[in-house]
């Protein structure tokens, strides 16, 4: 059976079901053509929301968060890409929260100056994709978090009941009172927007993640604010052909300041869709929906229509071998990953502007 919790996620996922369990809604095809041309709905990776249809007709804002446990990966950096595509596309303000206090609450081997630490690294990655400094705000709860979201995380917090957290997160009483503080903390991050702009907020999250913004649409209604709505996304794919990529386990993920040998040594050995011998595989075909190497290529990298559909079938005939795609493949990331760590070097002179 299937466990999905912000803090844990095991077995096969029917997205369906949990999106029925959850009580959110598909993306429908009115919908889709509003989203037209971002690529990870296109792509049916971002597959559900909360009330998305009735705020994006309207000034909104987007709250996109990171909690710095390691360092971002290449899969994660897609999400906050997709945000930069949805700023682009509508025009609307982002804020990026940064959780480094949830972690150093929750990881016991996680000190005080490593969650700072890795919350400007992550930043950096962030900055790099090119947000719009005029309406891209960024805090970090243990650098800049300034009097009115901790403000706002008190009149959150009076509305939540200790039996409220326990239920909605699984905490027992040996949890450290931080922790169970925290979804208080979470939810000011979600409707900061909303007090600060007097604009509707849309969370693009995970779809773990999605009881924070249940417990956040409760609070909204207790303090007479617009509810929040969400963006939930499917898990994205580890290296070794898992539910779930963790930036937490090297071997699962490509980080963003990853050498080219790095790169080289981890694709080589991710997961493949193909055949156990050469003559096997030319004679029965590949699968590419499991192999990690075409969902990278499909979801992240490849922009020729032309050239991945080629790939797909030649892959799934047998013509393309499981060495060949992983070469183009480690070839592909390559290329991404020397442009956006340039971009990265540059983004230490621009973070500041985004500072709240």
């Amino acid at each position: 059976m299937a466990k999905v919790t912000p803090y844990e996620v095991e077995g096969e996922i029917d997205y369906n079901k949990v999106v029925k369990e959850f009580g959110a809604s598909l993306i429908d095809e009115k919908l889709k053509s509003k989203l037209a041309g971002l690529r990870l709905v296109d792509k049916d990776i971002f597959f559900a929301h909360r009330d998305l249809d009735k705020i994006i007709n309207k000034d909104f804002a987007i709250v996109s968060g990171r909690g710095p446990s390691a360092k971002l990966t290449l899969a994660h950096l897609q999400i906050f890409k997709f945000v930069k595509e949805m700023q682009d596309k509508f025009g609307c303000r982002v804020f990026i929260p940064f959780s480094d206090d949830e972690k150093f609450l929750l990881n016991p081997n996680l000190d005080f100056e490593e969650s700072r630490r890795l919350a400007y690294e992550n930043a950096l990655d962030i900055v790099a994709l090119g947000f719009d400094p005029k309406k891209t705000e960024i805090i970090m709860d243990f650098k800049n978090m300034d009097q009115e979201l901790f403000n706002l995380s008190m009149r959150c917090a009076k509305t939540i009941t200790n039996n409220t957290v326990r239920s909605a997160f699984g905490f027992t009483g040996d949890k450290n009172i931080g922790i169970n503080f925290y979804s208080a903390m979470q939810i000011a991050h979600i409707l900061y927007p909303t007090v600060k702009y007097n604009i509707p907020s849309v969370v693009v999250v995970g779809v773990d993640q999605d009881i924070f913004i249940k417990l956040a649409r409760d609070v909204a209604y207790k303090l007479k604010l617009p509810k929040p709505g969400d963006l939930l996304s499917k898990f994205l794919p580890s290296l070794s052909g898992g539910v779930k990529m963790s930036a937490s386990n090297p071997g699962s993920a490509i980080y963003t300041d990853d050498s080219m040998k790095d790169v080289e040594k981890k694709l080589k050995k991710a997961f493949s869709g193909g055949r156990e011998t050469v003559e096997e595989h030319r004679k029965k075909g590949g699968d590419p929906s499991v192999d990690v190497c075409y969902q990278y290529l499909d979801l992240f990298l490849e922009n020729d229509a032309a050239k991945l559909k080629e790939i797909h079938d030649d892959y799934k005939s047998g013509k393309l071998l499981s060495g060949e795609l992983k070469k183009y493949t480690i070839k592909k990331v390559q290329e991404f990953l020397r442009e956006h760590q340039k971009k990265r070097e540059k983004a230490k002179k621009m973070l500041d502007k985004f500072l709240v």
